[in-house]
């Protein structure tokens, strides 16, 4: 009987795992990731918040159990409020450097 639960084979992903994923989903530009063309997002910091919210979502798209709530911007900098499986997570990224 093979057991699912060998910690050698199998790995639980933590909540700070999955925001690291999210933050490489915004941060990475689309096409620019090689085994996936559609991953990443086309934020860039001549956008509103509404339409860096957007596509933040949809750069998450693909991760079960994540969810952009807001973003609020100052000055050049966007702070995320993302929901990983009931868990509420703030992430800051600098539109001019990060992306």
């Amino acid at each position: 009987m093979i057991s699912f639960l060998n910690k050698e084979i199998s790995r639980f992903a933590t909540v700070d795992d999955v925001l690291n994923d999210c933050v490489a989903a915004i941060c990475c530009p689309i096409a620019r990731f090689y085994p996936n063309k559609n991953f990443g997002s086309q934020i860039n910091s001549g956008l509103t918040a509404n339409e860096i919210l957007a596509l933040a979502r949809a750069a998450v798209r693909n991760l079960d159990g994540v969810f952009i709530k807001n973003v609020l911007l100052t000055d050049n900098n966007a702070r995320f409020k993302i929901l990983i499986n009931d868990n509420i997570r703030s992430v800051n990224i600098n539109l001019e450097q990060d992306i």
